[in-house]
């Protein structure tokens, strides 16, 4: 009887070929599970000898096969996959199967040759090689209290085929009892308040120098009116001094000199204009303008009194910082 024989370079594409079958093992999704890299160095290695340790643990020859003969194709020099053939294919009584797993093992490690006379002669038995079979039986009953080479070396294939995952318990953080949040009532948003042009959130001077058309220095010089009141306020005179933002402007310039920041502010009780509520003839003040264009002859500046602020190194320097931060928008 002729068997048919597969020469070892073309074993690994052979091999290769069943590949794509095992896959579709139960078993094989759940060894895939694993992260590991075991012995092995490769995760999809070791997926699959987990895989096929789990078949022959379960008696399932044939799918352990089919993993064994994956494995030998990704891994042809691997000595314990075709230990792992040899076993699920002696199982199936596949002895042409047998047969390769003996003869790549030998080809790859020669002194297997002695180790593995009973299971060699065996073999040659069950394929009608009576001539082969002979020689070899009898020198393997001449080793029979030895242990047996291909035991040894299949036990240390489940081992090392099967991976343990212990679990393990992390620290237990202590109990931290939940924070309880009160909510906050309900305040009905006062529309009027929150405008810009009505809200105190308009008061500050980055506001007074975008919304600000000029700045300038000016000095103080005087102011007219009659009938003069808390929103009726006087026309005060300025003689500029220099500009910090703008230009082109008289050097002598009217203001309308509100007495009041323009935020809904309520007269004050029993307030009386007097001529100590306008400034000393001579003192210098910074004037944000907002509009150039006067009105009634007079300039208005930025929220009223709020536009006049007094010229001294702080509040310069101030307003020089909003200038450089704004560069390309003073003009």
């Amino acid at each position: 009887m002729k068997i048919a024989r597969v020469s070892a370079c073309a074993l690994p594409y052979v091999l290769a070929c069943t590949f794509a079958l095992s896959l579709s093992s139960p078993n094989a999704s759940r060894a895939a599970e694993s992260d590991d890299i075991g012995v092995y160095g490769s995760v999809t290695t070791t997926r699959k000898a987990t895989s096929a340790a789990e078949h022959m643990r379960k008696a399932q020859w044939g799918e352990a096969q089919a993993d064994y003969r994956a494995l030998i194709g990704e891994n042809p020099k691997q000595e314990d996959f075709y230990v792992g053939l040899y076993k699920s294919s002696m199982r199936l009584n596949q002895w042409d199967q047998v047969a390769l797993a003996l003869e790549e093992l030998c080809g790859i490690n020669p002194t297997y040759k002695d180790k593995l006379l009973l299971e060699r002669g065996e073999c040659n038995y069950h394929l009608n090689r009576y001539n082969e079979a002979e020689p070899q039986l009898r020198l393997a009953l001449s080793k029979i209290g030895e242990p047996s080479f291909i035991e040894e070396r299949y036990d240390k294939l489940m081992k090392k085929s099967t991976i343990t995952h212990t679990p393990s318990q992390g620290p237990i953080p202590d109990y931290v009892p939940p924070v309880i949040h009160t909510p906050e009532a309900y305040v009905t948003t006062d529309v009027q308040g929150s405008h810009f042009d009505s809200s105190e959130h308009s008061l500050s001077l980055k506001n007074a120098f975008l919304r600000s058309e000029k700045i300038v220095v000016a000095e103080f010089v005087g102011y007219e009116g009659k009938n003069i009141t808390y929103f009726a306020p006087p026309k005060a005179t300025y003689k500029l001094d220099k500009f910090l933002k703008g230009g082109a402007l008289n050097k002598t310039i009217y203001v309308r000199y509100e007495l009041h920041n323009k935020t809904n502010t309520q007269r004050p009780d029993g307030f009386k204009f007097a001529k100590d509520t306008m400034p000393e003839p001579g003192s210098k003040w910074i004037l944000f303008i907002d509009n150039a264009v006067p009105v009634d002859g007079m300039y208005e500046t930025y929220k009223g009194s709020f536009g006049r602020v007094e010229y001294n190194d702080e509040n310069l320097d101030k307003i020089l910082q909003i200038i450089e931060t704004h560069k390309g928008q003073t003009n």
